[in-house]
């Protein structure tokens, strides 16, 4: 007999959880698209002294109760919450304008399913009050909470409706969202909170809120508005497309992310270093190098001189067509692009330095070699010239040469017949 008690009582506790939990979701729901600011002000201490209990609060959470919600949430329940829920309590968010039009913005539904948990009251009650603070923060990010905001008698007021059956998911358009408050299992059955919303609206401010006549001639009733959520100063943040790829730096390391074996990843690393093809030796002179040119291609480019345009008496005399002329650039000097080799910031005694100077000293000592082969190869061609002068004036003085061996020829015979 006492173990039936007990179970009758916590089965009535139960349903009178549910029952409160169905009117604090109306009243939650209901009160979020009044557009009223809600603030709670400190209870003042009594002049005499002695504080008073403060009101019981359900599932720990302060909502104050809306007696008109609350009579149109009790007569669908009826008095029977399991009944009721069974059917399914629908509350009903729309707007209505001056002119009489209606759009349904949200369809919020509380329902009761098969499907059995055995726990405590007290568990279940703590639940509840999670599932509470779920309704109050989903009830503030649908659209419909900033048109309540919005709201006024000049524009348009958000009206609600409480009624028991299946909804028409049909009346808030196309492409309406669905989205799962939450769910509780507990001994009586499932009790699930969910809300569908549309999303095919957009909003107009307060103070522009002008309806065309092609406005109100629409036949789905949907109201143009214009968004002024963002600022127009707001900075805008770029959108990466799908297709980008990143560059990636082989010769940089690979960084490793949070919860990362690193030991496998040294090991990829390692392997994927023998993949790759062996750097040259030198390579940062060569990288170098390259930087070095493209620098002096844009210096040649730059002090490159505009062509000067021909006038109307000179384009008209043409034949029709205009020559270019070559322009000469001037090449620079060879140590000229290797003068950044030396360019090194805290460097002094540095291998790289050394390694630098030294590469200088043998590019100067190419240019130094260079120059004496080009005197050596003058001298060369100095020499033969003179060198053919003279042969040229010892062909001509033949003749006198000969005459000079004879006459000495005959003078030593002729002293021979003296003796």
């Amino acid at each position: 007999m006492a173990s039936a008690s007990t179970e009758i009582q916590e089965r009535y506790r139960l349903y009178k959880f549910t029952k409160v939990l169905t009117l604090k979701v109306a009243q939650i729901v209901v009160q979020s698209r009044q557009g009223k600011k809600i603030s709670h002000d400190c209870n003042p201490k009594p002049d005499n002294g002695m504080e008073t209990m403060p009101p019981l609060q359900w599932f720990n959470l302060s909502i104050p109760d809306e007696p008109r919600v609350n009579e149109e949430t009790k007569r669908v329940l009826n008095g029977e919450v399991i009944d009721a829920l069974t059917k399914v309590l629908c509350i009903e968010i729309y707007l209505r304008t001056n002119d009489g039009d209606e759009m349904i913005l949200e369809l919020w539904t509380v329902k009761l399913m098969p499907g059995c948990d055995i726990c405590s009251p007290s568990m279940v009650y703590y639940r509840m009050s999670v599932m509470l603070k779920s309704t109050l923060t989903i009830s503030r990010i649908t659209p419909a909470y900033k048109l309540a905001r919005a709201q006024n008698k000049e524009s348009y007021k958000i009206y609600h409706k409480i009624y028991g059956g299946e909804p028409n998911y049909q009346i808030l358009g196309e492409k309406n969202k669905t989205v799962k408050v939450s769910e509780l299992r507990t001994p009586i059955g499932t009790i699930l909170i969910e809300v569908s919303y549309r999303t095919k609206m957009t909003i107009l401010p307060e103070d522009r809120l002008q309806y065309t006549q092609t406005q109100k001639k629409q036949v789905n009733s949907d109201i143009m508005v214009k968004s002024d959520h963002f600022y127009s100063e707001s900075p805008k943040i770029p959108r990466r497309t799908h297709n980008e790829k990143k560059e990636l730096d082989l010769s940089k390391p690979l960084t490793a992310g949070a919860f990362v074996d690193h030991a496998k990843m040294k090991e990829l690393h390692e392997s994927l270093s023998q993949q790759l093809p062996p750097e040259p030796p030198m390579a940062w002179l060569l990288a170098e190098k390259e930087r070095m040119e493209n620098k002096m291609k844009k210096l040649a480019i730059g002090e490159r001189p505009r062509i000067e345009q021909p006038g109307p008496s000179e384009a008209s005399t043409s034949s029709g067509h205009v020559v270019s002329k070559a322009i000469e650039v001037p090449k620079p000097k060879n140590t000229d692009k290797y003068s950044a080799l030396m360019e090194f910031p805290f460097a002094d005694g540095s291998p790289i330095a050394e390694l630098a100077n030294f590469y200088q000293e043998c590019l100067q000592a190419r240019s130094v070699s260079d120059e004496w082969t080009e005197l050596l190869e003058g001298s060369v061609s100095t020499d033969s010239e003179t060198l053919s002068k003279q042969l040229k004036m010892f062909e001509d003085a033949v003749p006198e040469f000969d005459s000079m061996v004879a006459s000495m020829f005959s003078n030593s015979e002729t002293g021979s017949e003296n003796f």
